[in-house]
């Protein structure tokens, strides 16, 4: 998996690019939650969940389903706090946090280790990596990711998806000025 750092990255990145500059503090903390959440499942590690079970690591938290029914409540909940955003439609909203949620499994499907996501899960608990996988995996655990392990992680972290998200930035805040002139 990318470092939760990066997940939580991905969150605010798209906050930005979705509302601009505007967005209220709480949703950016909100997308930024959600993009980490899936790894949550490593709780399940001492519960006795074996890796490859349905709810063990990359398993059902990493689903498209989860994704989709976690993003629902939210997205009702929130919508009326959204008004004069590029959100305040509630499918908008649900659209952009099932987005945000989703794109846990999706970088994780493009690291270098562990045993794939299950994506679409319930339906099926077969596990999926992209056929190009060039981010590092992190390991899981915060005293093995404070290691020499957990440098080489983030530089490829920053390669792979903090430089393109920069750029995404940039190029969206450009397009902004552009377009106010």
């Amino acid at each position: 998996m990318p470092s939760a750092i990066t997940h939580a990255l991905v969150g605010l990145a798209a906050t930005r690019l979705t509302t601009g500059p505007r967005a209220p503090g709480w949703l950016y903390g909100t997308a930024a939650a959600l993009a980490a959440l899936p790894d949550a499942d490593v709780i399940g590690f001492a519960l006795g969940v074996h890796y490859r079970d349905p709810w063990g690591h990359r398993g059902a938290t990493h689903s498209l389903l989860f994704a989709a029914l976690v993003s629902l409540p939210l997205a009702v909940a929130l919508t009326p706090k959204l008004a004069g955003s590029a959100l305040r439609n509630g499918r908008a909203l649900w659209a952009f946090l099932f987005a945000v949620l989703a794109s846990h499994g999706v970088l994780d499907a493009f690291t270098n280790g562990g045993q794939g996501i299950e994506f679409f899960w319930p339906f099926s608990t077969e596990r999926f990596f992209f056929p190009w996988r060039p981010i590092q995996v992190s390991p899981i655990g915060i005293t093995r990711f404070l290691s020499e392990r957990g440098v080489t992680v983030l530089v490829s972290e920053a390669l792979w998806i903090w430089l393109p998200l920069g750029v995404a930035l940039v190029v969206a805040e450009v397009l902004r000025r552009e377009s106010r002139r």
